[in-house]
């Protein structure tokens, strides 16, 4: 029965990607659609690889809800171990200076057979969440992530971040926390069953490179407290 639910959600999540892009002239419906690079896929505490990757997504917005997909994938010819698709749903709720967004998301490793669900093979990583978030300038955030129909089943993610403007920068501090019976989604052979996997540090602003294209840059600073790992990652979106 779990075999055929995930089957089920994956391909209803995948029916509803195809949707044409010639039917977003309805009114309240759009169509995003856009690439990031960056310098290193720092992923919970986690270097997803050692090369730099190219990222790029698609999604279709009505209202409140988004359905999007997504994907990483290495620029060199060291990571064929990973390569990551990301499909998720959501839905935003305005609740006066609080936005909350629970979303159902799945995680799949493009290297594996898409298909396979068995418990025991399968890269599948389904994930629920809310994630609350303020409003402004200065606004803090708080995401509850919960993994399940997968071998990392049980996984609880839990980030808190807090959001602020700095000249011509955003900024936003945060920290992350992971706990897991088992092995854990993202896990660095973490002997514990509660681990501080990041504290770091984002800055962004737009390069503005003539009257009609600009640029925005991010940039991350990231420590693993757990595994005593620095990060930084560069980033350009398009």
């Amino acid at each position: 029965m779990k075999k055929k639910l995930l089957t089920a959600t994956s391909l209803l999540m995948l029916g509803m990607l195809a949707i044409p892009t010639h039917t977003a002239t309805a009114q309240d419906l759009s169509v995003d659609a856009g690439m990031t690079l960056t310098s290193r896929f720092i992923y919970r505490g986690a270097e997803l690889g050692n090369s730099p990757n190219v990222q790029a997504m698609v999604g279709i917005n009505s209202g409140g809800f988004s359905l999007y997909g997504w994907g990483s994938h290495s620029l060199g010819q060291d990571d064929n171990a990973y390569k990551e698709v990301k499909f998720w749903a959501n839905y935003t709720l305005d609740l006066g200076e609080f936005n909350l967004t629970p979303q159902i998301e799945n995680h799949f490793n493009a290297y594996t057979d898409l298909f396979d669900f068995d418990e025991n093979t399968t890269t599948h990583v389904f994930q629920a969440s809310a994630k609350l978030a303020g409003k402004g300038e200065a606004a803090p955030d708080l995401m509850i992530g919960y993994a399940f129909g997968s071998p990392v089943e049980g996984t609880i993610y839990a980030e808190a971040g807090y959001a602020f403007a700095s000249g011509d920068y955003g900024m936003r501090a945060f920290v992350s926390t992971q706990y897991s019976d088992g092995p854990g989604f993202v896990d660095l052979g973490y002997n514990s069953k509660f681990v501080v996997n990041q504290i770091g540090v984002s800055a962004s602003r737009t390069l503005q490179i003539s009257d009609s294209f600009s640029l925005p840059l991010g940039i991350s600073l990231i420590v693993n407290p757990k595994t005593e790992r620095i990060f930084t990652a560069a980033s350009f979106s398009f």
